[in-house]
Formats: structure tokens, C-alpha cells, sequence
């Protein structure tokens, strides 16, 4: 088993019960760092991001990247919007707040709190 896989390996059994099945994960930086920022709390469970992402968007996460820039660690997807367009969205993994969304018919995807 290669370093990637026993990061994904480690990961998946880490951030959530949950299945995968369908969902491309990437993790772009050392696998002990990734640990380390899981253990202060710096990167909150992919099953709540799961959540998050359920409450806020129509869509489904096709595609997750893992990074660290200058301390900060940021969850950036992919959805696939209902009518099969991509999505892209970041989040702040410690709070799971919504940094950036990018796509075309975004009125369609964003959920409006009632």
C-alpha cells in the first residue's frame, strides 16, 4: 500500500461512518500533519461537512480536496447540481463556513433558510 492510499485508508475511517462509495477524496498534504490538525480540532469530521453541505446546497459532493494554506485548512468540492452542472465550493474546515462558490445557475443551488 502506497502513502496515498494508507492517507485515504486512515482518513476514511477517521472523518466518518458514512460511505464514499461515490465520492473522489484527495488529501494534498503530509499524512501527519492531517492527524495532528484532526487532533487540536482544526478540521471538523467530513460526516458534518456532509451535513453542512446538505443544509445549505442542493447537490451532491462528487469530489473532495483536503489542503493547508498559511495555517488554514480548507475543504474544497465538487457538487453535482440536479441538472448534472458542477459546482465548486470551499470551505474553512474548522468552522465548515462557506468561503467561495463557484458555478453557473447558482439561485438553483443555494438553499434559502426559512
Amino acid at each position: 500500500m502506497n502513502r496515498n492510499q494508507i492517507i485515504i485508508t486512515a482518513l476514511l475511517l477517521l472523518f466518518s461512518s458514512l460511505s464514499f462509495a461515490a465520492v473522489e477524496l484527495e488529501i494534498e498534504e503530509d499524512h501527519d500533519d492531517v492527524m495532528h490538525a484532526v487532533e487540536q480540532g482544526l478540521i471538523q469530521p467530513y460526516s458534518s461537512l456532509q451535513e453542512t453541505v446538505a443544509r445549505q446546497l442542493h447537490g451532491r459532493i462528487i469530489k473532495v480536496e483536503l489542503e493547508e494554506d498559511d495555517g488554514i485548512w480548507v475543504y474544497e468540492l465538487k457538487l453535482l447540481a440536479p441538472d448534472n452542472r458542477i459546482i465548486r465550493v470551499e470551505y474553512e474546515a474548522k468552522s465548515l463556513s462557506m468561503i467561495e462558490i463557484k458555478g453557473r445557475g447558482l439561485e438553483n443551488i443555494i438553499k434559502v433558510e426559512q
